[in-house]
């Protein structure tokens, strides 16, 4: 008889990546994960994954990558997709490889559709707001982010990774971008007891 999931413990796992920033809220009840906490998640529960390029046009920086994970001798199937409409890195195959895997597991650990690979989540224009050129998710993301650090040395890496987000915002939206500085020195006054 195969593993099963032990659903107390998935949840548990889940909740401390929340707590230590591998997972964070996109949306009411919609979470993102990192990719290598996937392949963590997948190794603990004996997760296989095969990938197989079904498309690939690197001169249009498209490409489409099939995942099989199989978890207690049953299969999922999935697709990743990359093309300049989802995506801009110079890697597309291997955003995609990431993608089809990561959704793979996620299907596998029957946790995909409340929560989503963070190399799904799009960088690009498409959640760009037209009238401050401002990525309005990512605000979201790095309010959830902050409230989630675990300690002082995560705070400045969140503000770190965000350094281009904020220096942008801070020319297109003021008001915005206080409010994300306030965030920051809250969280940091929560560390320091000061």
């Amino acid at each position: 008889m195969g593993r099963v999931i032990n659903i107390n413990k998935i949840e548990n796992e889940i909740t401390k990546l929340k707590a230590n920033g591998g997972m964070w809220e996109i949306g009411p009840g919609k979470f993102a994960i990192k990719h290598l906490e996937l392949e963590k998640l997948a190794n603990t529960y004996n997760i296989e994954t095969n990938v197989e390029i079904k498309h690939c046009n690197l001169e249009k920086g498209c490409a489409v990558v099939k995942a099989v994970a199989t978890f207690n001798g049953k299969s999922f199937y999935t697709l990743g997709e990359v093309s300049p409409l989802n995506n801009d890195f110079i890697f597309p195959v291997a955003v995609a490889e990431k993608r089809a895997a990561d959704r793979a597991i996620l299907k596998a650990l029957g946790i995909h559709g409340n929560i989503y690979s963070s190399e799904e989540l799009s960088n690009i224009k498409n959640n760009i707001n037209e009238n401050t050129g401002t990525d309005l998710n990512q605000e979201t993301i790095i309010l959830e982010r902050i409230k989630n650090a675990s300690h002082q040395a995560n705070l400045e890496m969140i503000k770190s990774q965000n350094k281009d987000f904020l220096t942008q915002l801070k020319k297109q939206d003021l008001k915005r971008y206080e409010k994300l500085k306030q965030a920051f020195l809250n969280r940091n006054q929560q560390f320091t007891g000061g």
